[in-house]
């Protein structure tokens, strides 16, 4: 027993210092695994997520495009023929040709100056028809977009909310029914 006093103290110091370091370098790698454990869970978190946006983006492209395929498909037609049939109905041509045409068939029916003042008429209001054409078909297209991207994105929410099926069948029946009478 007394030599185990002596050797206590004489290497007392050495083993609480070789005790601590010890000690010091188990608790520094407890720490560094703890720190790496997490990291990866984050990284894993981080791809899990990734791999979800991913997902979502591509689920989002596709609900744009079937969206995109109804406005081309069923409202933009429509509109269009309503559109060019009220295009027609507001700058109406007949009438002019009607007059050129009586006056081409019969010489003496028109004089110069009115078949001139006639030409005229009629090459305003056809480049007027080309023109306001394409500027309303543009805005009408752009609106019609527009109003069909929100009421698809308004449905896409309700439907990642997980609403109720009968809900579903309202906000259908509603781009339904947008699309038949825009």
């Amino acid at each position: 027993m007394l030599s185990l006093r002596d050797f206590w103290r004489r290497h007392r110091r050495k083993v609480f210092v070789s005790a601590g370091v010890l000690g010091t370098g188990y608790l520094l790698y407890k720490l560094y695994d703890a720190h790496n454990k997490r990291l990866a869970d984050l990284e894993k978190e981080l791809a899990n997520e990734r791999e979800n946006d991913e997902l979502l983006k591509a689920h989002m492209q596709a609900h744009f495009e079937n969206i995109q395929r109804i406005a081309d498909a069923s409202t933009l037609p429509h509109a269009m023929h309503y559109l060019s049939c009220r295009v027609a109905e507001g700058l109406d041509l007949s009438h002019l040709m009607e007059r050129l045409m009586k006056g081409r068939g019969q010489p003496n029916t028109l004089s110069q100056a009115e078949k001139l003042e006639l030409w005229d008429k009629l090459k305003i209001l056809s480049f007027t028809r080309m023109v306001l054409s394409l500027w309303a078909m543009t805005v009408l297209s752009l609106y019609i977009r527009v109003q069909v991207n929100i009421l698809g994105r308004h449905l896409y929410i309700d439907t990642a909310r997980g609403l109720g099926s009968s809900q579903l069948v309202i906000d259908y029946s509603y781009l339904s029914f947008m699309s038949k009478h825009v």
